[in-house]
Formats: C-alpha cells, structure tokens, sequence
C-alpha cells in the first residue's frame, strides 16, 4: 500500500534563484525527469521505474539524475510504497513551474547558457524527428488531422511598440491557456509547444523572466 508523507504542498511557481537550480537543469537526462513530473497541473507521482518506461531510458540510468533534482530541491520524494518487499520512493515535482529572473540570469550566463541549450536542443530533436516521420503532402492531410503536422514561424520585422505590447499580451494568453488545460487525457495527443519573444536592445527593468 502506497504511503503519502506529509510534505509541504508544491508551489504554483518557482522562481529560480540558485545556482545549483541551473545546473540541475543544465542536463538533457533531468530536464526530461523534469517534465515527466511537471507535465499536468496536478503533478503526477511516480516512482523510478515509471519514470524510466516513460522516458525509455534504463531505469538504472535515471537514479543519479533523480538524487540530483532532489538534491536541488526540484523534485522530493511524496510517497513510499513495498513492491517485492523493497521500499519504492515515488517522486513528485516541487512546483507546477519555473521562471527565471532575468538579472539572476546575466549574473550566473554560463549556467544559464547550458541549461538553455539543452531546452533548444530536445526541442530541436523532436522536431526533426516529427518532420522526418511525417512524409505526407499538407494537402493530403484532412482538416481534423491538421494537428499532426509540425510546423515553426519566426519572424525579425519591426512594428509599432504598441503592436509588439499587444502581440506579447497574446502569447501571454495563449500560455495562460495552455497551462490552463494541461490535465491528462489518456485519449490525447502528446503535444510540444516552444514559444518566444524578445526585443531586442530594450533596458532590462530586472523583473522575472519568461519560462524557458
């Protein structure tokens, strides 16, 4: 029978403010873990062989990763359960997400560099191979299959500030909304999404960050 321990309850955001954060996070290995037990609002629980079938990955590989985030205090151990007669920890995010303050940020640029590579790179990966696993024509893909195919704009044009405050204020929303329905469906689609704005040569004011 799965034991809860008395934890304090996850925050809804982490302001990330330490260096050992970043450098936690500056691993492809952890950031997957991460995501794993950050992918739903409700924060799943799992143990590290679960965590392993998800990710694919040999569950022997993981454990150091895994004492890594919680070492930094990303993830803790939320229940215990006997499986075999062995104790199993199962694993539990310490906040739904992450933001980072922007001067911490240029303080610490080499941590902050490599945590931010491997973001780029994962998201990168799966791209390419989404793009190489779908060969079909877009004008063969029906209307209600349109969800299927990557696609990535980017765009370095200038506009009026007003305009960018209210292209910001939109993009703004659309996180909101997607955090908003970040609930598991077994019947859903496994969907990455990677979205950025910046302007560039704009003073810094030395608030929070966006979510990388």
């Amino acid at each position: 029978m799965e034991q809860p321990l008395a934890e304090a309850e996850p925050q809804p955001v982490r302001t990330v403010d330490n260096v050992e954060v970043l450098k936690a996070l500056a691993d492809p290995t952890r950031q997957a873990i991460l995501t794993a037990l950050m992918k739903t609002r409700d924060l799943p629980v799992m143990s590290v062989k679960e965590l392993a079938a998800e990710l694919g990955e040999p569950q022997t590989k993981l454990y150091r990763h895994v004492r890594q985030l919680e070492a930094a205090g990303l993830i803790k151990v939320a229940a215990t359960r006997l499986v075999s007669g062995i104790l199993e920890q199962r694993y539990q995010a310490c906040q739904q997400d992450l933001t980072f303050g922007q001067g911490f940020l240029r303080e610490h640029a080499g941590q902050a560099d490599a945590a931010l590579q491997v973001a780029l790179d994962r998201y990168r990966d799966g791209f390419l191979t989404a793009i190489q696993a779908d060969r079909r024509p877009a004008d063969d893909v029906p209307a209600e299959e349109s969800y299927g195919k990557p696609m990535m704009f980017m765009s370095d044009v200038k506009i009026p500030a007003a305009k960018a405050a209210e292209l910001r204020s939109r993009l703004e929303e659309l996180i909101e909304g997607v955090k908003a329905d970040q609930t598991e469906d077994p019947e859903g689609v496994p969907v990455n999404l990677l979205l950025g704005y910046y302007v560039a040569g704009v003073p810094d004011d030395g608030g929070a960050g966006d979510v990388l």
